[in-house]
């Protein structure tokens, strides 16, 4: 399984092949055979380095999905195929048209599928096994033919003086999507538990996974979960790795306006085979303002490994991926918003994150938003420099309540919208944003989806789905897939004038990450997991 960095490693391919064709014209031409031979052997040596570059960072058509977002820079984007348009769910007189296969889920289901190895692996709960009582439940089904091949099943938390107390509300979804690494599956639960498998017997067929480790954050870190009553993308972080590590969102958390653990950790990083934690950061701490959802980017710049993740007091911030050294850090907010999540006079104006970073031609690119029930509300899209350090926002505080330049901001583009109503402004969202070709594209917690330029932020176009959205875009070859709450697919072509290729019916909400992996679109409502295209051969 490739971990992979897509534009890093290409832009340094292209600048050591313009240094070295600009230093090779500063040389005094040589006629003999022998600097003839070198010189082209050079050119064919620097044009499959290149091309093998360029091929081994992207997401193939018949390449796995081991992670939520596809790959390292958690940029849903599968550049070289082509997905499926027309297709048809079975509804009444209506049959089934392009469906491989289906899977009954529970009926709360929103943790992104994850595909490697022939598995299929998706965050559901037990909605339809009432006699295991009310639990979250990561499943596994067979990527050839949709067949269920194991369940863990994860018992909700004792509910104390109120259902909030324990942070797991009743019937809602492991919104956790898994990380594997050939027979190593690491997830977080909905009990605040990160937990290590080994799959290899479920691959080979032999037996069910086995525990390697579980930590409890509950109990081994003191952190206080806050769970959500809408259990659409819960507090549950999706992981990523490097090297030997992997990055944890704790989901330390507020509670009725207070802080219960302010100084327990709100990312951890730990060792991949052991679980022994390396390093840990509290720097939202008593600045948490309200739940912490999001889950982290890892990416590679100028020689240096950063972790990067959204926190619950409204900052992204930039950690030493080795160390957890603080790198830089980036206020979401203007300075003006409203310091309180839920009161005040401007009503809950300040912003955190939800949605996972995306890595793009050595950019960061984010939308801001909050948790499902306080999602309304002006939003942001944000472009960032993450090679910069220390404080890196468009502002710092006046001292009288509002904000002055930054001359260190990172900042390089905002999008807001083009005006100040719902229909005209970027609403707040739980999705991450997509980045091919140039263009971004982001959709909010409204039902809008923009099209903006990479380079400047400027909106080409943008379009109402009419229902929410909170589900992450995807790109496939040239086309842009967007679902929403009513249960429709809508497909635009990746382009800065709009085209509307297709809309689709599942007859369900859909709240989890669309996914292209092995020629096929997996499309997850509530209750049923789709795999969409032609038949497998």
């Amino acid at each position: 399984m490739f971990l992979r960095h897509v534009d890093t490693n290409d832009q340094r391919a292209a600048v050591t092949m313009k240094h070295y064709w600009r230093n090779r014209q500063r040389t005094p031409a040589r006629r003999d055979d022998r600097s003839w031979i070198l010189e082209f052997t050079g050119r064919v040596l620097w044009t499959v380095l290149s091309t093998l570059l360029l091929w081994s960072n992207t997401i193939a058509q018949g390449a796995d999905w081991p992670m939520r977002g596809g790959n390292q820079n958690r940029n849903a984007v599968v550049p070289d195929a082509q997905g499926p348009v027309d297709w048809q769910i079975a509804d009444g007189q209506l049959p089934a048209k392009k469906i491989r296969w289906s899977g009954e889920l529970g009926f709360v289901s929103c943790g992104d599928p994850v595909i490697a190895d022939g598995m299929v692996w998706v965050g559901t709960n037990n909605g339809r096994e009432g006699t295991e009582g009310d639990a979250s439940v990561l499943m596994c089904f067979r990527e050839r033919d949709g067949k269920l091949l194991y369940k863990y099943v994860s018992p909700r938390l004792p509910r104390q003086s109120s259902s909030t107390d324990s942070g797991d509300w009743p019937i809602t979804s492991l919104a956790s999507s898994p990380l594997i690494e050939r027979d190593r599956l690491w997830f977080c639960t909905n009990r605040c538990e990160v937990i290590c498998m080994d799959i290899a017997p479920l691959k080979s067929g032999v037996g069910e996974p086995r525990i390697v480790w579980k930590v409890d954050m509950r109990r081994e870190l003191g952190v206080v979960p806050a769970g959500v009553m809408i259990g659409s993308h819960a507090s549950h972080c999706s992981i990523t790795a490097y090297q030997d590590l992997i990055y944890v969102n704790t989901t330390n958390s507020a509670r009725y306006d207070r802080i219960p653990a302010p100084e327990s950790p709100s990312l951890v990083c730990f060792q991949k085979q052991t679980g022994a934690v390396r390093w840990k950061d509290n720097s939202p701490g008593k600045n948490i303002l309200n739940c912490q959802h999001g889950s982290p980017l890892v990416i590679e710049l100028m020689g240096r490994a950063q972790v990067i993740m959204g926190q619950g007091d409204g900052w992204v911030r930039g950690f030493d991926a080795l160390t957890g050294e603080s790198l830089w850090q980036f206020d979401i907010n203007p300075k003006a918003a409203e310091p309180g999540y839920r009161h005040g006079p401007k009503f809950i104006t300040r912003s955190d994150l939800v949605a996972m970073p995306v890595f793009h031609m050595n950019r960061v690119y984010f939308a801001v938003g909050r948790h499902l029930e306080n999602c309304s509300g002006q939003g942001r899209v944000c472009c960032i420099d993450p090679s910069k350090r220390g404080d890196i926002s468009s502002e710092l505080d006046d001292g009288a309540g509002g904000g002055r330049p930054n001359p260190n901001s990172g900042l390089v583009w905002e999008y807001l919208g083009e005006g100040k109503s719902e229909e005209e402004r970027m609403n707040r969202t739980l999705a991450s944003v997509v980045i091919h070709k140039g263009l971004v594209i982001a959709v909010d917690a409204s039902g809008f989806v923009h099209c903006l330029d990479a380079r400047n932020g400027k909106p080409f176009w943008r379009h109402d789905t009419f229902a929410a959205i909170y589900s992450s875009p995807l790109i496939v070859g040239g086309s842009v897939y967007v679902a929403n709450q009513d249960g429709k697919v809508s497909i635009f072509e990746l382009a800065r004038e709009k085209r509307l290729i297709a809309t689709h019916s599942t007859n369900d909400a859909i709240e989890s990450g669309l996914v292209y992996a092995n020629s096929a679109l997996f499309v997850m409502t509530r209750d049923t997991l789709y795999a969409i295209g032609e038949p497998a051969k």
